[in-house]
């Protein structure tokens, strides 16, 4: 008999925001997939280990090199689609995702991999990140017919975008915070963006001044308001 894969969101960082579905179907897998990066950070392990008893489950950790090589990206991806594979031979395995899957998520690209190697796979829904940064500055992402625009960073992407029309959320942009911040202090933007880092988090930082905004970390979403 074989198992399935759960593509589990648990929110971005705050324990409290994983949702009962999600604890349910950790708590039902033996196994849980662990996405780990630089061979150490493992943040949503710490997370869910807030909120749900794994003393009695198998932990594999999966590695994903932060690299944008198509070819690299390609290879570990079917490696770790191996690896889950002969887990799935056994038993279910819970891959545990910050944010929510099917936003940006890695389970997107393994999934596929698990599915041609006929495993079932299932995903489940999560608070996403700009959702909860919305939550924590007590400001609505969108109000009547504005429209909600979710841009992963690049700074060719960035000085495309007309910036015209509703919300803009910015995604992904890690070591660039400053080469984003020039470019919205271009467009003329620098009052109407505010940002949270590490949202949910202990190290939590919220910044409202786009003058704050020098070295941003990985976990930070900014969000222009238009």
């Amino acid at each position: 008999m074989s198992g399935k894969l759960y593509g589990v969101s648990i929110g971005s960082g705050d324990p409290e925001l994983i949702t009962l579905k999600a604890v349910r179907i950790i708590e039902r897998c033996r196994v849980i997939a662990v996405p780990r990066t630089k061979g150490e950070n493992t943040l949503a392990l710490s997370v869910v280990e807030k909120t749900v008893d794994l003393s009695d489950k198998k932990i594999i950790y999966i590695d994903f090199p932060m690299v944008r090589d198509r070819k690299v990206l390609a290879e570990n991806y079917g490696r770790i689609s191996e690896i889950i594979c002969r887990e799935l031979e056994k038993d279910d395995v819970a891959m545990l995702n910050i944010g929510d899957v099917s936003i940006y998520s890695t389970f997107s690209y393994i999934a596929v991999l698990v599915e041609e190697k006929g495993f079932e796979t299932e995903i489940c829904a999560g608070v996403t990140s700009f959702c909860a940064v919305s939550a924590i500055v007590g400001k609505p992402l969108v109000k009547e017919n504005e429209s909600l625009h979710i841009i992963p960073y690049s700074a060719e992407k960035i000085r495309s975008t007309d910036f015209s029309d509703g919300t803009y959320v910015i995604m992904k942009c890690g070591k660039n915070t400053h080469e984003l911040v020039e470019i919205l202090y271009e467009k003329g933007l620098d009052g109407s963006i505010y940002a949270v880092e590490n949202c949910g988090l202990p190290n939590e930082r919220i910044y409202n001044n786009i003058s704050e905004m020098v070295q941003c970390g990985y976990f930070t979403v900014f969000v222009v308001k238009v």
